[in-house]
């Protein structure tokens, strides 16, 4: 089964020992930065002057990735930073769904009350996308594929799945992989560096 680029991005958020997501809000925008890569990946989105336009509307293969396609193609061109926070949560939430009903996720009830969570089917999915991002930051740049590029900045982007000081390590590799990735890398960047400013001020 060939993963989208959304998809590889929650499995690697899944990366602790519990096998869930944790910190909804990051992570909804880094799905929502993937839909977007892999959008532009597949030629259906090009950068028009600091501008996303849809450049083609035929169904992707992947339920998410049209739904998304067809929303932006009703709305017109718009700045990267604008397509990546747009509609986060929302995103999110229809990948899970997504992925439920392929098996990928399943829900667990936990606790007294018996509240429902979403963890992997196979913990195993994370690793592996864990170990596609290690290579992308050791192998040579010109064997690293688009999307093990996007994944790999995106995740670094986001601050998900590796620790900062990881990241810090490898920040020029990840320099020359990111011109592989496109526009929603320094777009989500922003974003998450503005949520960190937001809620370090609200603690101050």
């Amino acid at each position: 089964m060939t993963l989208s680029l959304p998809t590889r991005g929650y499995l690697l958020a899944c990366g602790g020992t519990r096998g869930r997501i944790s910190g909804r809000r990051r992570v909804a925008m880094l799905v929502r930065a993937a839909v977007v890569t892999d959008l532009l990946h597949r030629g259906r989105l090009a950068d028009h002057g600091g501008k996303a336009g849809v450049t083609g509307r035929g169904p992707t293969g992947d339920l998410l990735l049209d739904d998304v396609l067809a929303n932006l193609a009703e709305d017109g061109p718009r700045p990267w930073r604008s397509l990546v926070r747009r509609d986060g949560a929302d995103t999110l939430r229809s990948l899970e769904l997504q992925l439920v009903a392929a098996n990928l996720l399943r829900e667990r009830k936990t606790g007294l009350l018996g509240r429902s969570v979403l963890e992997l089917a196979d913990p195993a999915a994370a690793r592996r996308e864990r170990a596609r991002v290690e290579a992308a930051l050791r192998d040579p740049v010109s064997e690293v594929d688009s999307g093990d590029a996007a994944l790999a900045t995106l995740a670094a982007a986001a601050g998900i799945g590796f620790s900062p000081r990881d990241f810090r390590a490898d920040s020029a590799r990840l320099a020359e992989l990111a011109g592989r990735a496109g526009p929603a890398v320094p777009a989500l960047r922003r974003l998450v560096r503005r949520q960190r400013a937001v809620r370090s001020g609200g603690h101050g």
